[in-house]
């Protein structure tokens, strides 16, 4: 959910779909190997592993779209999503879109999938996911939310948009354990950034 996100994010502040060196970054963020990569006269396919699940990302540039495919690796038949980016130039809107290709994780009855629609650079259809992230970059694994989705992630007691562990919430913001995201509001994320960087800090200066 994290690069559905950034790629949302990525067509807001540059209004085009982001290059493969923008892979790169966030796989390695979500401690994803790049193992490589097929070129084509229209397409380009890269891939990657981390743990036991592997992602493709396919690049076709003359139509304005790229594909995630994300699925696990040692299943023969695999339940497996994609993240669907494209511009459709009809409607002139950029979609950014989650599919699940079989069946969510157990547990799981609904991420409230729906798509991401950029009109004129601005957001006219907002997605489960999340939208606004802040220095994905860097180190600080935050991902911060418009209000309304964040109090829905928190209301209705979903798990972690990115790995589906158990969140736990902690002041302003929910926790992931298992990947180490945390996730907030836009309305507290000045709040919960100080405190964050706080905690940083302290683990800096007892190495």
């Amino acid at each position: 959910m994290a690069l559905a996100g950034w790629i949302g994010e990525h067509l807001l502040n540059e209004n085009s779909l982001p290059k493969p060196i923008f892979f790169f970054k966030a796989l390695r963020k979500l401690n994803f190997k790049f193992i490589g990569e097929d070129k084509e006269d229209d397409s380009l396919t890269q891939f990657f592993s981390g743990k036991n699940v592997g992602v493709t990302v396919s690049f076709e540039p003359f139509s304005d779209s790229l594909f995630l495919q994300i699925y696990p690796l040692k299943k023969r038949i695999s339940p497996s999503m994609t993240i669907r980016a494209q511009y459709i130039e009809f409607y002139d809107q950029f979609v950014v879109s989650v599919e699940p290709a079989q069946r969510l994780p157990h547990g799981i009855k609904s991420v409230g999938i729906n798509a991401l629609i950029i009109e004129d650079s601005y957001p006219i259809s907002l997605p489960y996911w999340g939208m606004v992230h802040e220095d994905w970059e860097n180190d600080l694994k935050l991902l911060v939310m418009l209000n309304n989705i964040y109090d829905d992630l928190e209301g209705r007691e979903y798990r972690c948009p990115i790995c589906f562990s158990t969140l736990r919430r902690e002041g302003e913001a929910l926790k992931c354990d298992s990947c180490g995201f945390v996730f907030t509001s836009e309305e507290n994320f000045d709040k919960v950034l100080s405190e964050f960087s706080l905690e940083v800090g302290e683990e800096i200066f007892k190495v």
